[in-house]
């Protein structure tokens, strides 16, 4: 069940909508976002709407609908200088569940201080949601209504000592008959600068229950008695946040940058109302982290440099809380499947970042960073393992001229698993990665802007040793990339955008000994895209996408015609012809060609956009070995005609400031 949700509300006067609708491939999708403030009869009004639906084509062709709506409202009106009058509600709806929330809240602000307010409120809660299915009856549908009350608190006092504090609190409890549930938040946070230090931290401390209908255990279900085979699953969650923040100078030109992060959180789960002689289980679950970094920064004109130690640490504990009450047999076997999941982590790391300006027209970057981590798990969960995992990037930015420039980065990076599982152990891998990125940026005129840049990345990863009777499973990936991208600008409110790409992948079996490879796949990518956009006001963009993809397939699958012993097609009783299929490896080319359209027309403060693309894709496969002597002529040609798909796609926004 979802809390207290305030709005703020604004002053001036605000009235917006934005509806849209997408059609991608087999979804539909209408959204709608109404965002008002204004002021009524002396109220000031804020009101936001969020409706989506979603309509899946499955593969039946039939229709599935998944909707949602959130209203979140409020209204205040001043009582005189320290009081103030307030309204708030928040409804939700779930199509799909059929879930309907509601709540309403009302309550006076009292100013205690020009910095310090409390506001207690009172409501009533509404929850409808679908009950636990009883064989051969309806769906119930469970209504659960009841009081609701919470409060809410803000203290924002002057510089104490030289600390700026502030503190904000708000909670907020539904007693929905025979259900419960809160929600409460609490933030506070403190800075002082000292000269040229800065110290800050903050703290922040939440706690949600919901409560949710649950079928009783099926190791012990009795639907004879007149209530209904249900029980109610309460969950709380506990989170406690601290952070911590210096910043000081440390020595000629170095600062000192200095962060902690400690997170808390436990989750329970308690069952009520539960039949008597039924087994359930109820859980606890823990979890802390500790993150922390120390760096130094140093800047001077021209170069900034960062260099920084960071550690973390990391526990989950799981339990089950009523193991006394269970039969022993049970109690061991959920016990044992809720450690498998515990761990404790440690990760241990340094990274630095640098920025030179060597020459008024040079640059220099580099970025990296190296981490240890070491994960530990249980006995029963094989997951135990040891990482390492270095990261670098260093580039040069040229500026040969006002008209052109180059930059060329070099990026690397190395990762070593090991499994400290002897039956995990065949898995322990280097992954090693390479990629080199010139680009250049040709700018011959106002009116002219060119980009084209080239990729080239290899990536070879290694297993630490292969089992005996196994094949070596090493394998490489090398590519190369090439784009471009152009923008002309051929006057009256006319632009020409041309951008294209290529990309050669190849995988294969890595022979590691002897930096070697045996080719087994081939991945070519072509992509292009031309279209002319005029206008100011009305702007209009037409266009042609093109999309090629080319890659092997061990199963490329072909359907043809089947013919009598006179060469004549086989038809059935419906006239439709009858059809053969044979499955071999081969390749499969995938080519989408189609037009592209946009149209943005603003109307004062408010904005029409339409967007639509409109694909035909065409798959046609090229198959490998030896076919049927008298059918392999029908055979290519079916793989060469092969099918053919409409793909119909468009987007309509329209943002409306009333």
């Amino acid at each position: 069940m979802a809390g207290l949700a305030a709005t703020a509300v604004n002053a001036q006067p605000v009235r917006q909508l934005t509806t849209g609708f997408e059609r991608d491939v087999n979804r539909f999708r209408w959204t709608s976002n109404a965002q008002f403030a204004l002021r009524l009869a002396g109220w000031d009004v804020a009101l936001s709407n969020y409706f989506l639906s979603d309509a899946f084509i499955l593969f039946d062709d039939q229709l599935r609908f998944r909707d949602e709506d959130l209203l979140v409202w409020q209204a205040q009106r001043s009582l005189g200088a320290r009081y103030t009058a307030r309204l708030r509600g928040r409804t939700a709806w779930f199509g799909l569940s059929r879930a309907f929330t509601q709540e309403l809240y009302g309550g006076v602000r009292y100013a205690l201080r020009p910095f310090a307010s409390v506001e207690p409120i009172v409501g009533v809660a509404w929850d409808r949601r679908p009950g636990v299915p009883v064989p051969d009856e309806p769906l119930p549908q469970r209504l659960d209504t009841g009081p609701a009350y919470g409060a809410h608190l803000s203290l924002t006092p002057p510089p104490v000592e030289g600390y700026q504090l502030r503190l904000e609190g708000q909670g907020a409890w539904q007693r929905i008959t025979p259900r419960r549930g809160h929600t409460l938040r609490l933030q506070g946070s403190a800075q002082r600068q000292f000269d040229s230090a800065r110290l800050a931290s903050s703290i922040r401390l939440a706690s949600f229950r919901r409560d949710t209908y649950q079928a009783v255990s099926f190791l012990n279900r009795d639907t004879s008695s007149d209530r209904p085979p249900e029980t109610i699953e309460a969950t709380t969650s506990d989170t406690l946040e601290v952070h911590v923040e210096l910043d000081a100078p440390f020595f000629r030109g170095i600062r000192l940058l200095s962060q902690a992060d400690i997170t808390a959180n436990n989750r329970f789960i308690r069952t009520h109302r539960a039949p008597e002689e039924t087994l359930f289980f109820e859980t606890d679950f823990n979890r802390r982290a500790l993150d922390a970094e120390v760096g130094l920064i140093y800047e001077k004109p021209g170069i900034v440099a960062r260099f920084a130690v960071q550690g973390a640490a990391a526990t989950e504990k799981r339990q089950l809380s009523n193991r006394d009450d269970l039969p022993p047999g049970e109690a061991s076997q959920k016990s044992n499947l809720l450690q498998q999941a515990d761990y404790d982590e440690g990760v241990f790391g340094l990274q630095g970042n640098l920025r030179a300006t060597l020459w008024p027209r040079l640059v220099l970057t580099f970025n990296g960073a190296s981490r240890i981590v070491r994960h530990d798990t249980p006995t029963a969960n094989l997951d135990d393992r040891d990482e390492v995992y270095h990261n670098g990037e260093m580039g040069l930015m040229l500026r040969l001229s006002r008209y052109v420039q180059t930059d060329v980065k070099l990026y690397g990076s190395f990762y070593h698993t090991v499994y400290l599982n002897a039956e995990r152990s065949a898995e322990n891998n280097i992954q090693r990665s390479l990629r080199l990125r010139p680009s250049m940026r040709w700018t011959p005129s106002p009116q002219t802007r060119i980009r084209f840049s080239t990729e080239v990345r290899a990536t070879y990863t290694v297993d630490d040793f292969v089992l005996p009777g196994r094949r070596p499973t090493d394998q490489s990936a090398r590519e190369v990339r090439f784009e471009t991208e152009a923008e002309q600008d051929l006057g009256g409110d006319a632009r020409l955008f041309i951008s294209g790409s290529y990309a050669d992948l190849r995988l294969g079996r890595l022979l590691w000994n002897s930096f070697a490879e045996i080719p087994f796949d081939t991945l070519r990518t072509y992509s292009g895209w031309i279209h002319l956009q005029t206008g100011r006001r009305l702007i209009a963009d037409v266009g042609l996408r093109l999309f090629i993809r080319s890659d092997f397939d061990r199963t490329a699958t072909v359907r043809y015609p089947r013919v009598d012993e006179a060469g004549n097609e086989l038809r059935d009783e419906t006239g439709q012809v009858l059809t053969a299929t044979i499955t071999r490896p081969g390749r499969t080319a995938i080519e989408q060609i189609g037009p592209t359209a946009a149209i943005t027309w603003t109307m004062g403060a408010s904005t029409l956009r339409f967007d639509g693309w409109f694909n035909v894709q065409h798959v046609r496969r090229r198959l490998y070995g030896a076919l049927p002597e008298d059918d392999a002529g029908r055979i290519r040609r079916a793989a060469r005609r092969g099918t053919r798909k409409l793909i119909p796609n468009l987007a309509l926004t329209v943002v409306w400031n009333l």
